[in-house]
């Protein structure tokens, strides 16, 4: 997370959830306990908002703070759809109360229960609502972080209860991210690769110019040149060192769609010439390749894509479709790398059987 900047959460559980199955490409089998622990236990990490939602590392909550004290941007003001979504002060104190004398809740809590469900009048059922509204918005305030997680639900606390003390970044600083975990994460990249790497801060073009010069002035990043790809690059000084001395790419691994390798779409596809789309939100009828679609990392390069499910019930582990980019003729080193990798995220997964579609 330090290097990456952020892990992506997602509800999806078609295969695994987001953050644990991104771990689990990059670095194998693992007790999914020991991450809950460190992020939930430890406090080494916290829930906000990095790439989407995300877990970031501890040592980012200054920069998280610097957003909640934004909250919510100036570019929200006037939409139509945050006038939608914002909720009354009265709602805000609501909640607030609620999990000062309370304890932790869950937004399950803010909804009417059975007992409720007799009134005459539908007031209690809207006012809970707007409740589990404000929950949300309070958690990107800053007043409110989730202590913990049940089935993956969030349950939320007062945030002075599960952050550390501490300050806010300054401005630049929090600017500064944009541009700095981007380059952590990405390695070389040109601006327009940049752009949608690091969501938390929404800087405009002119803010990122002036964010690059300044970095650039000081000698935080520096400009370099990549042969066939347009414009100019950027680079953080340490990962020029020895690069000439890097080891030719190895291994074989499934990428989760969420991963912060595919952050960037436009990066993927310059970059590694790899168009990629998350097909979960298209239509059945119309998708390309899958539901929940992992690309396939080989020695490097990014050549297919496998559609699998996991059939908790039965213990199996379905691959649907595998597909190849045009350009990829398999090897019988690539094959013995992807049935190992599939081997491998069954038993993370606890399936007992893996069912594989003919190549193609």
């Amino acid at each position: 997370m330090e290097r990456t900047g952020a892990l992506q959460l997602d509800s999806v559980n078609v295969v695994d959830r987001a953050h644990y199955l991104t771990l689990w490409s990059r670095f194998g089998s693992y007790d999914r306990a020991d991450v809950d622990r460190w992020v939930y236990g430890d406090r080494l990490a916290y829930e906000y908002w990095g790439h989407e939602a995300s877990i970031l590392p501890i040592s980012h909550l200054p920069l998280g703070r610097r957003r909640m004290r934004r909250f919510p941007p100036e570019s929200w003001s006037g939409r139509a759809w945050w006038d939608r979504y914002a909720t009354s002060t009265a709602s805000k104190r609501r909640v607030l109360r609620r999990l000062r004398t309370e304890g932790p809740l869950e937004s399950v809590d803010f909804q009417p229960q059975p007992a409720d469900r007799g009134e005459k009048t539908d007031s209690l059922g809207w006012r809970l609502k707007e409740d589990k509204r404000s929950l949300k918005l309070l958690w990107h305030d800053g007043r409110v972080a989730v202590t913990g997680r049940r089935h993956f639900r969030c349950v939320y606390d007062l945030a002075e209860r599960v952050y550390p003390d501490g300050p806010a970044a300054t401005l630049a600083e929090y600017h500064d991210s944009w541009l700095l975990i981007a380059l952590s994460g990405c390695g070389i990249a040109p601006e327009r690769h940049l752009v949608n790497y690091f969501t938390g801060p929404e800087l405009n073009a002119a803010e990122r110019r002036r964010t690059i010069a300044r970095n650039l002035r000081e000698k935080r990043i520096v400009k370099v040149e990549v042969e066939g790809l347009r414009g100019p690059c950027y680079a953080l000084p340490e990962h020029l060192d020895g690069i000439d001395k890097l080891p030719e790419p190895a291994g074989t691994t499934l990428i989760c769609p969420f991963d912060s390798l595919l952050w960037q779409r436009k990066r993927a596809a310059e970059f590694l010439d790899f168009s990629y789309t998350v097909e979960i939100y298209v239509p059945a009828a119309k998708r390309k390749y899958g539901y929940y679609v992992l690309p396939i990392l080989h020695e490097g390069r990014l050549v297919g894509r496998l559609d699998p499910k996991l059939h908790r019930d039965r213990g199996v582990l379905e691959i649907r479709a595998l597909h190849f980019e045009p350009d990829f003729a398999p090897t019988a080193r690539f094959e013995a790398g992807l049935n190992a990798a599939v081997a491998d995220l069954a038993g993370f997964l606890g399936a007992t059987d893996i069912t594989m579609p003919s190549s193609g």
